[in-house]
């Protein structure tokens, strides 16, 4: 080539004259020691494959010694060279040098180092030799086409470029945002290729490029260039993504029209939309020079002053620009409202807007706008009410903005019919009105109702990247796993796919519908990646316990320079557990401390739960009581911390403290609330709380829903759950569930097996606690094939893994139904390990069916999983009791003080008059004993003469029949069932519970009791409800 010819002899004067200036050190004055990689004749240099610290030294070949040159150059521009290529070169001499310096000792550069080279030379406006480079490539990319196109639009070659393009074209390369403003540039600048600019705007629609900011903002110039300023302001308007600089250059085309209250207009919607300007630091500056050239008192001025302060949450110097001004016209207050609403200063803004109104009087769509959009909570709901009544009132119905951030405010605070109806009534709808509705109906859970405005927008052929990031999020749940494939298809043909908001949608979506290897897939095809992007593959991984990929993707992200964010932080914290406490748990609370991120309140909370999921609830009180300052979140995540213990009775005390602070319940709040009440069986707590969810505003919550209906269905009001559910067709996976749970609660068998079909029949898959569900159902209704037939199902046919908790009601099943051998057989064959739940749920059927030898093989392996495991001891007393075997019941008694392991007490309560009563068994400590035992031994008569005989082999101590009778008449059941009929009225529903099973001669007690008293007993123990009415029980007497 010439420029080898050019310059080889000119190297060592070149490298001489540098050495002088201090730009190249000579061989013998490099740095000692200086080590590089292996050299090859054929050396090609690569940013990622050279390293030149390695332990090969160089030799004393000339060639080494320009290598070390440029290695050990003081100046960034020529030492970076291997990793920047010519990138970093301003002197066109420079540059020469090393590309001959290159040509001399190497036969073929990298593709990097060769693109960088073909844009040296078109910066340096040296086309020819740009263009010999280019024809000397054996092997070119994308950038290398771009580079040359760019090249020749730069030096005035438009022809050139769009001949070239075509031959890029012809060869398989697509349209990019690289190619594309560079062809529009030549095409403006050459006057005359209108027709060319035309047809690259067609391939750009046809291939979804208008996502891309500078393809537009391209567009705009080129328009704008030939007069079309119609045409460039539907592009403005069109574009989903803008920056400043394709606002100004709408102003440019405007301002080059003649068109100058345009441009004015234009610059202020600029200053609502994005501030203008994007440095903190600058905005300081520009507030500088306004005051020292005493502009400060300028209204338009200090209007910008206060939205650009405004943007960068910097309320207090907004509100002194606002309070210092002379005068304020309608754009002023527009400022100072939007200035609080950025910042989330809701009551400041409703302020302002009243002082507005007493003040200025003008108001207009902007303002209307704004202060809507800070009614978002429930708390400011009515003043978003009454702002609605003004804008009807004042007709500015018309106005799509108003009525958009209407659809948000209601959505936002669960009102999802007053947001249809305002949806229905618009006089117009745009793309944003649309992807508002899609959007709120995803925030509520209303998922098939999001699709259903999704398939809405494809009829009209309306959608943009908005629409299918808020699709994808609504297919974020297993249910609608299908439904996202499919748009993810869609998303492909639409060209949308390089979006990243779409992109970290489809990471997201994927993620938590357990699809982490598409994820992945996702993550690694994205051209961009942001830091939402590594949060949403993170927040997947621990979403589905994938603990090691999790930890991984962090240290990935940290190496790749992405600094993590309090996000980040949430995720990798919900991914400890009691085995990674020490390990990972622990640590990452010492990063966060170093980080200076234990300030920030969600990751606080976030620890609060990651102590007390990795069983340390101590650690969780102490940063909760060590706060100052708690938000409701904060309140939430303890609460929720001690109900995951089981301290369901604390959580709601906690919650009532929450109350007295003056902290506002929220969704989170209510439904944590419910789910402890549920636990508990405290209907009448659970009663207020739904009202106190109805009066707030949450009761159409998903989550809250849900915990009501599962809170009625544990409190035994089956009926009020029914009330609740929604219909089959909008019910989630969630709402099957608690349907399905309470209904084996309740005995209602057969009724279980028809909601499980009906359920498959609307399309929602079963998981894992569905089938934990049904598979009790069947154990407890005695439909053993049938369960047994569940079981082989839920893997062949719903690809449902089976668990512990499944193996446990399948050996349950069996053992119930008297089928110890198969029991046995099962748990030797099973998939998972056996545990402490499978050895005491074969002990309990032992126990039922009298099965010694295996009882005690049972037991033994218990007491291997479990040594301090009292039932353990207990149930196989019983078995031994129940066999008459009275020795071996003393001996474990023995053994039990001897371990010093402790019998769980058996305890019955109920709740009379919002009071709860708590009897143990041969409890004589109530203050109404006299009237309990009186009680009793009148029902002992009624019952007998009824026809009862007592079981004394429930009796379970060596004692005569008359003291085994006496003794089964002391149980706490007993006690409470006598208390709860002298002290409720009569023909009222009486409830009571147990902690324990009941016991059988109890059980046959209460159906007497029922009949005679004409009344409804309902008891519940640990595993299900006994609905006691007219002699009759609901279990059957099978449970």
């Amino acid at each position: 080539m010439e420029i080898k010819n050019e310059n080889n002899d000119a190297i060592t004067r070149f490298t001489k004259n540098k050495f002088k200036k201090g730009l190249l050190c000579w061989p013998g004055k490099a740095r000692a020691g200086s080590q590089l990689s292996k050299f090859e004749s054929s050396f090609k240099f690569s940013a990622t494959a050279l390293s030149y610290s390695s332990s090969t030294q160089w030799g004393n070949h000339p060639t080494n010694h320009v290598i070390q040159c440029i290695i050990n150059n003081p100046h960034p521009e020529i030492s970076g060279f291997f990793q920047k290529g010519f990138s970093q070169i301003t002197e066109e001499i420079v540059g020469k040098t090393v590309h001959a310096a290159c040509l001399k000792g190497w036969t073929q550069l990298s593709i990097l180092h060769t693109n960088t080279l073909i844009n040296m030379y078109s910066k340096f406006g040296n086309i020819k030799y740009a263009k010999q480079v280019f024809d000397g490539m054996l092997d070119r990319n994308e950038a290398s086409w771009n580079n040359m196109i760019s090249g020749y639009v730069i030096t005035g070659l438009h022809l050139d470029a769009c001949v070239l393009f075509r031959e890029m074209w012809n060869r398989g390369f697509e349209l990019n945002g690289y190619n594309i403003p560079s062809l529009l540039t030549a095409f403006n600048r050459s006057g005359s290729m209108l027709l060319e600019g035309l047809q690259i705007h067609g391939l750009v629609l046809k291939n979804g490029l208008m996502y891309d900011v500078f393809v537009g903002t391209s567009l705009l110039h080129f328009y704008g260039g030939h007069g079309l300023i119609s045409d460039a302001q539907i592009i403005f308007e069109e574009m989903p993504d803008r920056n400043v600089v394709s606002w100004t250059s709408l102003m440019v085309n405007y301002a080059d029209g003649g068109l100058f209250s345009e441009v004015v207009s234009l610059y202020q919607r600029m200053r609502r939309s994005c501030g203008a300007l994007d440095d903190e630091f600058l905005v300081h500056q520009v507030l500088g020079h306004v005051i020292k050239s005493g502009l400060q008192t300028d209204v338009s001025i200090a209007n910008s002053l206060i939205s650009i302060f405004g943007s960068f949450s910097r309320v207090a110097v907004s509100s002194y620009i606002f309070n210092s001004m002379d005068e304020h016209d309608t754009i002023s207050w527009n400022s100072i409202l939007a200035a609080f609403a950025h910042t989330g200063l809701s009551e400041e803004s409703l302020r302002y807007f009243h002082l507005m109104r007493l003040n200025h009087w003008e108001i207009d769509e902007n303002t209307l706008s704004t202060v809507l959009s800070v009614c978002n909570t429930v708390d400011s709901l009515k003043w978003g009410r009454g702002i609605h009544g003004l804008v009807l009132k004042l007709g500015v119905e018309s106005d799509i903005c108003i009525f958009n951030t209407l659809l948000t405010m209601y959505f936002e605070t669960g009102r999802y019919k007053d947001a249809e109806k305002v949806f229905h009534n618009m006089p117009q709808k745009d793309l944003i009105s649309w992807n508002s509705m899609m959007a709120g109906y995803v925030l509520g859970g209303k998922c098939l109702d999001a699709l259903k405005v999704l398939r809405e927008l494809l009829f009209m052929r309306r959608t943009n990247f908005v629409t299918f990031a808020s699709a994808l999020s609504a297919c974020a749940n297993a249910d609608f796993l299908s439904a996202g494939i499919i748009i993810h298809g869609l998303v492909i043909t639409s060209g949308l796919h390089e979006n990243m908001v779409v992109g970290n949608a489809l990471v997201t979506m994927y993620g938590k519908c357990g699809m982490t290897q598409e994820a992945r897939k996702v993550f690694q095809n994205m051209s961009q990646k942001e830091l939402v992007t590594w949060n949403a593959l993170i927040g997947g991984y621990a979403e589905n316990e994938e603990v090691e990929e999790a930890i991984k993707t962090f240290k990935l992200m940290r190496e790749n320079g992405i600094f993590p964010n309090y996000i980040t932080l949430i995720n990798v914290l919900g991914c400890c557990d009691p085995c990674h406490l020490l390990n990972r748990g622990m640590p990452l609370h010492a990063h966060i401390l170093v980080t200076g991120f234990e300030s920030d309140e969600y990751v606080r909370n976030s620890l609060i739960s990651m102590y007390a999921n990795c069983g340390d609830l101590d650690s969780s009180n102490s940063i909760f009581c060590a706060l100052v300052n708690r938000t409701s979140a904060t309140w939430n995540a303890m609460v929720a911390a001690k109900a995951h213990h089981g301290q369901c009775e604390e959580a709601l005390k906690l919650l009532l403290e929450m109350h007295r602070a003056e902290v506002n319940f929220d969704q989170f709040s209510l439904s944590a609330a419910l789910s402890s009440s549920a636990n508990l069986a405290i209907l009448e707590d659970g009663q207020h709380l739904h009202g106190l969810a109805i009066k707030l505003g949450y009761d159409n919550y998903h989550f809250v829903a849900n915990a009501t209906m599962d809170m009625y269905g544990k409190c035994g009001e089956l009926n009020d759950l029914l009330k609740l559910l929604p219909k089959p067709t909008m019910r989630s996976r969630l709402s099957w569930n608690i349907l399905l749970s309470a209904c084996s609660r309740h005995g209602y068998f057969q009724k279980a097996r028809e909601i499980f079909h009906q359920m498959v029949a609307q399309g929602t898959k079963p998981d894992h606690v569905t089938f934990v569900s049904l598979l009790s159902a069947c154990s407890h209704g005695g439909l053993v094939d049938e369960g047994l037939e569940y079981y082989v199902s839920m893997t062949n046919e719903f690809g449902v893994l089976p668990a512990i908790e499944h193996c446990v009601c399948i050996v349950d099943l069996l053992g119930r139904s008297g089928r110890l051998v198969e029991a046995e057989a099962f748990i030797k064959e099973m998939p998972v390990p056996p545990n402490d739940f499978i050895w005491r749920t074969l002990l309990a059927a032992c126990k039922i069916h009298g099965h010694l030898e295996l009882g005690k093989k049972a037991a033994q392996h218990l007491l291997e999983t479990n040594p301090s495991d009292d039932s353990a001891y207990v149930l196989y007393s019983n078995v031994c009791a129940t066999s008459g075997r009275w020795q071996d019941v003393l001996g474990l008694r023995d053994k039990m003080e001897v371990e010093n392991v402790k019998k769980k007490p058996a305890f019955s309560w109920l709740n009379v008059r919002n009071k709860i009563s708590t009897f143990g068994a041969g409890d004589q400590s109530h203050e109404e004993i006299e009237k309990i035992n009186m009680k009793l031994m009148e029902l002992k008569k009624e019952i007998k003469e009824a026809g009862y005989v007592p079981d004394t082999s429930y009796a379970l101590h060596d004692t005569d029949e008359e003291q085994k009778e006496d003794n089964l008449w002391r149980h706490s059941e007993r006690l409470a069932l006598a208390y709860g009929l002298i002290s409720t009225q009569e023909g009222s529903t009486l409830r009571i519970f147990k902690n324990l099973r009941v016991c059988g001669d109890c059980h046959t007690v209460y159906k007497f009791v029922s009949s005679i008293v004409c009344r409804e007993i309902i008891l519940r123990d640990p595993y299900r409800f006994h609905r006691f009415s007219g002699g009759k029980c609901s279990c059957s007497d099978y449970w």
